[in-house]
């Protein structure tokens, strides 16, 4: 892109991906997360904990030895966030309730949640990750042995609600609350009673995205439009929704993972196994 500083020189220096990383230490240089004493070659030969400066190379075990914090007023980087609007302090307002820079620790108060179970709506649905997959899989998905190992949205229910409801590994259920529904293969896991789990990483983006029967999988299409005001993350860890079964297992059964926190409590679903083309040989050589 031929990009120039005000002098005239190249903007960027470097061409390959150690060289990058090279440019990040000298960003780095003198803050929190300082780098400088971090190289490929080091990161080779062992694991370093940053803070890791060239003063001290081996990296800092602790990070606030002898009451030591990273918060005075002309080094930390932000200065906190009201707890219940999320508006930002000024730095007037950390420096006169900080001025030594000792660490700040407030009080959260307990929040009732934005949505709880009810009649209509009687599971907690949370969603999250499996061990095989990041994301929306745009990485993993590429890899064979772990899109084999888990190819398709399924949904965990626990022993006695699967008891309870006289549904079982492999059927075809529809999860569904007022945002939007998911139809995906039960897993009957170590899951506790009440609770139903959806994995979050696929969608009607994958390539043929249509789950079990032609219908979407986003499980993120039920999560609650709403985010915590200080850190911005959103609230994809509670919900209610409703659940029915659509078609009997005959047969099937879910494709969720048997190695993992989804591992089956009942039922005999096929191993997940890696084959041959996941196995590595390690070698003591060095390079």
């Amino acid at each position: 892109m031929d990009l120039r500083d005000q002098d005239g020189q190249p903007l960027v220096t470097w061409t390959d991906a150690e060289g990058a990383f090279e440019g990040w230490k000298e960003c780095s240089r003198g803050r929190p997360c300082d780098y400088t004493g971090m190289s490929y070659a080091r990161l080779r030969e062992a694991p370093l904990q940053w803070p890791c400066t060239e003063e001290r190379p081996e990296g800092t075990e602790r990070l606030y030895p002898d009451g030591q914090f990273l918060a005075a007023p002309d080094y930390c980087e932000s200065y906190g966030r009201d707890l219940l609007t999320g508006a930002p302090l000024e730095p007037s307002e950390y420096k006169a309730l900080n001025p030594t820079g000792k660490a700040v620790i407030k009080a959260a108060a307990w929040l009732e949640p934005h949505e709880v179970p009810s009649e209509d709506l009687p599971f907690w649905l949370t969603t999250g990750r499996t061990l095989y997959h990041f994301h929306t899989r745009t990485k993993t998905g590429r890899a064979p042995q772990l899109q084999a190992a888990a190819p398709e949205v399924w949904v965990e229910m626990s022993v006695g609600d699967a008891d309870r409801l006289g549904v079982g590994e492999g059927d075809l259920l529809e999860v569904s609350n007022p945002r939007g529904s998911v139809r995906a293969r039960l897993r009957v896991s170590g899951i506790r009673d009440g609770v139903l789990f959806l994995p979050f990483h696929y969608g009607y983006w994958d390539e043929g995205s249509a789950g079990p029967d032609g219908d979407g999988r986003a499980a993120n299409e039920l999560t609650i439009t709403d985010w915590d005001p200080v850190s911005k993350q959103p609230i994809f860890k509670t919900g209610a929704a409703t659940v029915r079964r659509v078609a009997a297992a005959r047969g099937a059964s879910s494709a969720a993972p048997t190695t993992t926190g989804s591992a089956p409590a009942a039922g005999s679903p096929p191993p997940t196994r890696g084959g041959a083309a996941a196995e590595a040989e390690e070698s003591d050589v060095t390079r």
